[in-house]
């Protein structure tokens, strides 16, 4: 992986986790249903296949929309919520800028600083605006920047996300229209480990942190996911 694209990537690492983990879930649910109901002797309890791929497919687009637009509105409000804080204090430094001196001086001297320092820095931060509101903004409001994310991208990669990953569980029926539903199951439970697996390589290769830490994170958090999902699908069976 280049160091372009490792570094493009790691910009929407987060949402690549998040969607295809939740993708990879919502999918196994709908497999662990089916599994479940074909458990019942009840004839009228049992799925076909194409009925499983269709109402599986549904929830996956359905769901991916929904987390896309979701992560969309998220990251635009969070940015109207800073400009706006940021327009406040703006405001407070040219109408009060001794206030705002005092204030800062105090957070520096929190931070490690003596009173002198605090008092030199706070000084020499009047004579650029734009750094003291980025540094009022982080050490008082306690606020991220968010003006360099891009909304539209950021929910774009949660929709293709949970796409790639949630349709990973589903693949065993939609190459056939009837079969074995145990056969069907393994395969896709196979599926969707592998799909952790390959979700835990990426924060490893991404981030660079310890190879079997990132992997075991990801596979234990996935897993015990689709476990539950699992057994809540089984309360179908009759």
């Amino acid at each position: 992986m280049s160091q372009r694209i490792k570094d493009t990537f790691s910009g929407y690492f987060k949402e690549v986790i998040y969607g295809g983990i939740d993708g990879i879930v919502t999918t196994f649910a709908v497999v662990a249903g089916f599994a479940g109901a074909s458990l019942s002797s009840n004839e009228a309890a049992q799925i076909s296949f194409l009925v499983v791929m269709l109402f599986g497919l549904a929830n996956l687009f359905a769901d991916a929309a929904s987390m896309g637009l979701g992560n969309f509105l998220s990251v635009r409000s969070e940015k109207d919520l800073y400009k706006m804080i940021r327009d406040t204090e703006k405001n407070q430094l040219q109408k009060n800028p001794h206030t705002e001196k005092e204030r800062t001086s105090r957070i520096l001297i929190e931070k490690g600083f003596s009173a002198e320092d605090a008092a030199t820095l706070a000084e020499i931060y009047l004579n650029n605006q734009q750094y003291w509101l980025d540094f009022i903004m982080q050490h008082e409001k306690e606020m991220t920047d968010p003006r360099g994310e891009n909304e539209i991208f950021t929910g774009l990669a949660t929709f293709l996300s949970f796409m790639s990953f949630g349709a990973i569980p589903l693949l065993p029926f939609m190459f056939q229209e009837s079969g074995d539903a145990g056969s069907a199951f393994l395969l896709s439970s196979i599926g969707t480990f592998f799909a952790l697996v390959t979700l835990g390589l990426l924060k490893w290769k991404v981030i660079g942190a310890n190879f079997l830490a990132s992997l075991f994170e990801v596979v234990a958090v996935g897993g015990t996911a689709a476990v539950l999902a699992y057994y809540v699908g089984t309360f179908f069976a009759l």
